[in-house]
């Protein structure tokens, strides 16, 4: 995502014009300093609307305020009054910079001056790793604990969460294998969202749902979808058409691998 500064000509006006009353006398009476102070807080709020226009062309439009002419001149009056608000509350203190450095009293504690405020391009922003990197001999090492065949294991994660252990579902299952809370917990599972701690959980869950029903795959599956009640009630697949469906996708990902 390029997050690129642009520079305002305005701004950039306004800077030259502030700059250029540090050539001129110091001897500011009480009026010019409030004066100063005034046009300092301007120019502050102008900055800060700048940075957040500059902000937006690197977001996708919200359509807060609707779309076309109207839209942009309704979020630059947002963003203004945003900026006027942040500015008269003191802001980056660059209004107090500014008066600083105009009236030569340039003793403050930032030690900034007037270019530190200078419009320039920054670096592109640079992307974290994701948690999909996760290291995938996790598996064999859970598989091999709990005696579980690792392509299963693999298998159910590509149908739980694709891979991805930062998944949550809708029905607050979290992570690789989709664990909830209560399962993680009888499992000794503390973070769900740590792909070793999740992938050995799930392993352990689901070795047990094969030695609960006779090491059948398929009954083992639904009870790991369903729950084993439900497998227990029907002595079979439950007639549930998401069980179902995700007992048949985990074994055509299981043959597949």
């Amino acid at each position: 995502m390029d997050v690129t500064l642009r520079t305002n000509p305005q701004l950039d006006q306004a800077m030259s014009a502030l700059e250029g009353l540090q050539n001129k006398t110091k001897n500011f009476s009480e009026e010019d300093l409030e004066k100063l102070k005034k046009a300092a807080q301007d120019f502050e709020a102008m900055f800060i609307a700048q940075i957040l226009k500059n902000m937006r062309r690197s977001l996708p439009k919200s359509g807060l305020f609707g779309d076309g002419l109207a839209g942009e001149f309704y979020t630059g009056m947002f963003d203004q009054n945003i900026a006027n608000a942040v500015a008269g509350k003191g802001g980056f203190k660059l209004s107090d910079t500014l008066i600083r450095s105009l009236t030569g009293k340039n003793d403050g504690p930032s030690g900034m001056t007037l270019q530190d405020y200078k419009l320039r391009p920054i670096r592109k922003a640079v992307r974290p790793l994701t948690l999909k990197d996760w290291d995938r001999s996790i598996i064999e090492e859970a598989a091999k604990k709990y005696n579980v065949d690792p392509k299963l294991v693999q298998a159910v994660i590509n149908v739980e969460s694709a891979n991805n252990p930062t998944v949550v579902s809708n029905k607050g299952a979290v992570g690789l294998m989709q664990l909830m809370k209560d399962t993680a917990d009888s499992l000794g599972v503390k973070n769900r969202f740590d792909p070793k701690q999740n992938v050995f959980g799930g392993s352990k869950y689901l070795r047990m749902m094969l030695d609960r029903f006779d090491g059948d795959v398929k009954l083992a599956l639904s009870a790991y979808n369903a729950g084993p009640a439900a497998v227990e009630e029907y002595n079979d697949i439950p007639p549930y058409k998401e069980t179902q469906r995700y007992v048949e996708k985990v074994l055509n990902n299981y043959r597949a691998l």
